[in-house]
């Protein structure tokens, strides 16, 4: 089974993406699958005049939120999915979603790609992660990669799979509880790709140090801000997040 990767980028800052938003996500997502060689299959809009249910690409739904410009959604979503494909929802080899929630004030964007279309890491990878952080004014974000039939994207839209150990089950309720306010300050995870805000930066970690002071003297680990940006790009070696992730568990730097 290959492995596929997610980036899940967040705000709870920004207004509603609105049409503007909405076409920027469409043109950037495309790119990113033309580069990989990848055609969308189905295509899915919430908002006025829109049920949510994902439809062919180039079909009705599709047509019609193109010839209005994507105004009055609030939730976009483009998948590409096998040529005898029956469950879109889940037979996906790559997918991207942008949504936003008016009782939370939360603006999602997860984009899913398997790697065997566009490894995980290296600079490819990382001018797509760029590219996403350049379409709003996210407040932090991350990025994994795991086995494809883990679907890491359910991971981002906080959905249980089906295949989550007892331990991720307990992890995803207890982001799933946690207020936006408690979000912007802390961690969800750690992730071979963290954009982090200056608040979760600057959290106590023990004594005197911060996070940035950990993300500083952590061997191999890079911390670099994001040009642009307010935001901060922390990368970490895949081998050293479990090692890290048992440091900074009780520090109180993670939502657990």
């Amino acid at each position: 089974m290959p492995n596929a990767w997610a980036i899940g980028l967040y705000s709870y800052s920004a207004s509603h993406p609105g049409a503007e938003g909405f076409n920027r996500f469409y043109d950037s997502v495309l790119a990113v699958f033309q580069a990989a060689g990848i055609t969308p299959t189905y295509f899915a809009a919430e908002g006025a005049g829109y049920r949510g249910n994902l439809t062919k690409y180039g079909g009705r739904t599709h047509a019609k939120a193109l010839r209005t410009g994507f105004s009055d959604l609030h939730v976009m979503s483009l998948v590409a999915n096998p040529a005898e494909s029956d469950e879109p929802a889940y037979d996906s080899f790559a997918s991207a979603s942008l949504a936003y929630v008016k009782d939370t004030g939360e603006t999602l964007l997860c984009l899913a790609l398997e790697e065997r279309l566009l490894e995980f890491g290296g600079s490819a990878f990382e001018n797509v992660l760029q590219s996403l952080v350049c379409l709003n004014s996210w407040d932090f974000g991350y990025a994994l990669s795991q086995p494809a039939e883990k679907k890491p994207e359910f991971h981002v839209l906080g959905l249980d799979g089906g295949v989550v150990s007892q331990e991720d089950s307990r992890r995803l309720n207890a982001w799933y509880a946690a207020p936006p306010k408690e979000r912007l300050r802390k961690l969800r995870d750690i992730y071979p790709y963290l954009v982090l805000n200056a608040a979760q930066l600057a959290a106590p970690v023990s004594g005197d140090h911060v996070l940035e002071n950990v993300a500083r003297s952590e061997s191999l680990s890079t911390l670099n801000s994001l040009d642009g940006t307010s935001l901060w790009l922390w990368k970490i070696p895949p081998e050293a997040v479990t090692n890290l992730r048992a440091k900074l568990v009780g520090s109180g730097v993670l939502i657990t």
